[in-house]
């Protein structure tokens, strides 16, 4: 009977820690998880419904800010003319504090607008989905076909924006069959 009792045990336990592993952050090659997010506007936008344009990522939260905006000033400058690829600040919301009303922070957004849109993550979903870095912006460049090709969990650098930026073109200058 205590064999039993154990057996149980160590069975409950095993399966509560495996519930709680978490999924594991999506890497280069995977196909990036889908998501839909509204902007200040409450605008829906759908990572799906971006297919056929590289997609730059930077996630972020109300701590890091600035740094999410040197990234975000980085890619507008050289790529605020060109259609094909496109830029979005995930905010992680769940810091801010509940008596905070949701309408006080798109009216701050819109007064205070970033350098590109600003996608509103309340409850931290995708930021849990995607594992981001909560001192540093995480960042996830998304091919035409959906697939990640570039990632890293970083505060702005010359040097890594070079590298972030010839992916970029790498990826522009591809033929459509090509694309990852």
């Amino acid at each position: 009977m205590m064999k039993l009792t154990i057996y149980l045990l160590i069975l409950v336990l095993l399966g509560g820690v495996a519930s709680l592993a978490e999924e594991a952050p999506p890497k280069v090659g995977d196909e990036a998880p889908d998501f839909t997010l509204q902007d200040a506007e409450e605008k829906e936008y759908s990572l799906k419904k971006l297919r056929g344009k590289v997609v730059f990522l930077i996630m972020g939260n109300r701590r890091i800010r600035k740094e999410d905006d040197k990234w975000a000033e980085a890619f507008q400058k050289d790529y605020r003319q060109n259609a094909q690829v496109l830029a979005y600040i995930i905010g992680d919301l769940r810091s801010v504090p509940g008596f905070i009303p949701k309408r006080f922070i798109r009216s701050q957004l819109k007064k205070n607008q970033p350098p590109v849109k600003f996608l509103l993550d309340w409850k931290g979903e995708v930021h849990k989905r995607y594992q981001t870095e909560k001192k540093k912006p995480t960042l996830y460049l998304i091919s035409q076909k959906g697939t990640i090709v570039f990632h890293r969990k970083a505060d702005f650098k010359p040097e890594m924006y070079a590298e972030l930026k010839k992916e970029i073109e790498r990826l522009l200058a591809m033929p459509d069959a090509e694309q990852k």
